[in-house]
Formats: structure tokens, sequence, C-alpha cells
């Protein structure tokens, strides 16, 4: 016969805790003071015992369901799978399961939050499709349910958790200046989306500091949208010899644009995309960088939790900074390769 599962009092009894402690701990209430290294005993000993609070007993006591909602805007973009996957770790370590919406628009916005939100099934969620305007922000900000807005900026709500887009246009400005380029092109997202201006301010800042030439184009986010852009970019002799492109549906048009034209990469043009889901195996490797989305999915969930405790909400901003990836798609203007 298996072993029973640990309980409580048992996490209680190896930290040296009452099980009240213990479980104040491991919910997050704040209400109560506890001293750090006794929080630190509680989670070492949960940790170790491999406890995990029963959903059911929580749902009685609290009328809480154990789950959290989070949209996406696509299933297609494999930018999202690491911010998926770090909310998802995280919801786990904290006993939480997460449901995972696409939100395509107003209908499947209306249609999410009634499953989810009117139907009582979930305790919070988290929105990773906000953007000025959206349907989803109406319907998600209003009422008492807690929630957060991941990985993008809505102003006035406090709900935000989100990276340093600035730094990430930043630094791929700056390695193409330090290249050489004098003539660089950012192939920006649509420009609604908060992160897509945010981006291109940093790229734009760099290239101002620099004084080198540079132009911005916003596009939709996908492969279409890239290809169209990037031959707009590449039209007439002072067209950029380096460009930025905010993500990997872009980038995937962007590349195929370059061929059309015949400008080959990197030795007539050199390429810096947004994030690093699966650039090294494209050919060429494109030079990327990486954000640290796994970070932002969990950052998100523990404001989320800290919300459904009752804790004032407040912006959060994931402080690590982005890391530039520099593989075979950048290279010096003046260094023409076999």
């Amino acid at each position: 016969m298996s072993a029973r599962p640990p309980r409580l009092i048992d996490v209680a009894l190896a930290a040296g805790v009452h099980s009240s402690t213990a479980s104040r701990v491991l919910t997050g209430d704040a209400s109560v003071s506890i001293r750090d290294d006794t929080k630190i005993r509680v989670i070492e000993a949960a940790e170790r015992l491999r406890y995990r609070p029963s959903a059911l007993g929580r749902g009685l006591r609290t009328s809480a369901t154990g789950s959290f909602g989070m949209l996406v805007p696509s299933l297609r973009n494999p930018l999202y799978a690491e911010l998926v996957r770090g909310a998802f770790d995280r919801a786990w370590e904290r006993g939480y399961v997460v449901v995972l919406f696409e939100d395509t628009g107003a209908k499947a916005a209306t249609m999410a939050y009634e499953r989810l939100v009117d139907e009582g099934r979930i305790d919070g969620v988290l929105v990773a499709s906000a953007y000025a305007g959206s349907p989803t922000v109406a319907l998600f900000s209003q009422g008492d349910l807690p929630c957060v807005f991941v990985g993008r900026q809505v102003p006035g709500t406090l709900r935000n958790v989100t990276l340093r887009e600035e730094d990430a246009g930043a630094q791929a400005a700056a390695h193409f200046v330090s290249l050489g380029h004098t003539r660089l092109g950012h192939l920006a997202g649509p420009q609604l989306l908060d992160t897509a201006v945010r981006m291109a301010r940093g790229f734009e800042r760099v290239c101002g500091d620099a004084g080198v030439e540079h132009t911005t184009i916003y596009a939709s986010g996908d492969e279409r949208s890239g290809f169209a852009a990037m031959r707009r970019l590449l039209v007439g002799e002072r067209s950029p010899t380096a460009i930025f492109v905010s993500h990997l549906s872009l980038a995937v048009g962007a590349l195929a644009a370059a061929r059309s034209v015949g400008r080959a990469v990197p030795n007539e043009l050199s390429i810096v995309c947004y994030d690093d889901p699966i650039l090294e195996y494209l050919d060429p490797a494109v030079t990327a960088v990486r954000m640290p989305l796994h970070e932002l999915g969990s950052a998100a969930v523990d404001r989320l939790v800290a919300s459904t405790k009752g804790s004032p909400i407040a912006d959060v901003e994931v402080k690590t900074s982005p890391q530039l990836i520099v593989r075979s798609s950048t290279a010096s203007p003046n260094d023409r390769r076999p």
C-alpha cells in the first residue's frame, strides 16, 4: 500500500510551527505578520515533503476554485510558449492550475468572460493580449475579479507586469552601430501595442544618440505583413543595411522578402530579431534579443496571487535585462563573406 500524501499538519510539525501558521505562509495570507525565517522553514518543509494543498478543501473553506484563467492573443506564436510555461510552473508551485484561452477578438473575449468569470470557474485572470481600446481590457478590468495584464501596459490600472522592451530595442540598435552600420531600420509590431511603441522608442533613442539614419515601419504581426513591410524598407538607394525585427512571425516574412530582392543575409543585410524561440535553427541563424519570458509569467502569477489575498494593486517590472545572442545573421557592412 502506498504511503498517504503529506498533510498540512505534517508540514507544520516539520517546520516546528502551528498548522495555522503553516497555512498562512503557504496561502500567502498577508493579514498576519510572520517572521521571514519562519516562512523559509515552512516553505522548505513543504518542498521537502512535496506537499500540495487540497484544491477541494481550499475551495470549501474560501469559495476559491484554485484556478486562474490566462488569455493569449495567438496559440500559433512560439513567443508565448515560454511565457505560458512560466505562468504554469509558478501557478503549480503556488497550488493553482491555469486555464488557457486564445483571445482572437471581441467575440472570443466575451466568450472567455462568460465561461471563466460569470460561471465562477477562476479566481483571477492573466491577460497577455491587452492593447489600447481592447474589448478584453474593458471586460476583465471591471468588477472585483483579480486581473493582471502581462507583458502589456494598460495606463491607470496598476495591474501591469512588464518587461524592459525599451532596452531590447536599444540593444539591437547598439549592436548594429557597434558593427559600423549607419543606415538602420526597425520592422515593428502593431502600433496599437505599447510593447511595439516602447521597443521602437529604445531603438530610435540609440540611433539618435549615435547620429545614424533610421526608419521605423509598424506592421501587423504575421508573416505576410512582415514580407510586405520588409519590401518597403528595402526600396531605394539608401535603404537600411541592418534591420531589427520585432518578433518571429515578422522575421520569417522579412527573411523571405530579403531573398526575393536579392539581399543576402548577412553580406548585404544584417538582421536581429526580438526574442529567441527557434531563431538559431533558421538559415542563417538569426541574432536575437532574448527576453526573460519565463520570469515574466512567474512574476505575473505572483502578482495575481497577491491580489487574490487582498494586497494593494501595483505595477511590476521584471528587472532582468534582455540578452543579446549574436549569431550569423549580423556582420559589419564592410565584411563581405564568400
